[in-house]
């Protein structure tokens, strides 16, 4: 579960100044057992879209195994790579994410998936004059 979901307000705050704080800084030391993520920037918009066109991503979604996505992709050796694919589901209660490698060829099958996937959520991000 991440912090912000068992966190209190105050708490969450404070971890929001002080990402403000040192954004751009280094990170030198890092303590056993921690994790650094990064990201460039996240702009929410609302979508442009109708309701059916966003069941249809859903559906398509869901054919292509998005319930059935490990965490993370069993991989043979590392896989240096310049993006990830990031998926969150929150389901009432039940939250879980997936954390698969882009690779020119597929290894296993989430990779496959996570790209059927890609392409059902993408089709709702176009462009409002097309």
């Amino acid at each position: 579960m991440s912090v912000g979901d068992t966190a209190s307000p105050t708490t969450v705050h404070r971890y929001v100044a002080e990402a403000r704080r040192n954004c751009g800084a280094s990170v030198a030391d890092v303590g056993a057992g921690a994790r650094i993520i990064i990201t460039d920037t996240l702009v929410v918009e609302q979508l442009d879209v109708q309701e059916s066109e966003i069941e249809a991503a859903w559906n398509a979604s869901v054919d292509a195994g998005l319930l059935q996505l490990p965490a993370r992709a069993k991989r043979s050796s590392a896989v240096p790579g310049d993006f990830t694919y990031v998926i969150e589901l929150r389901r009432g209660d039940e939250y879980r994410a997936a954390e698969i490698e882009q690779v020119d060829r597929p290894e296993v099958e989430a990779d496959m998936q996570v790209k059927q996937i890609y392409a059902a959520v993408r089709r709702l991000l176009r462009p409002p004059h097309e």
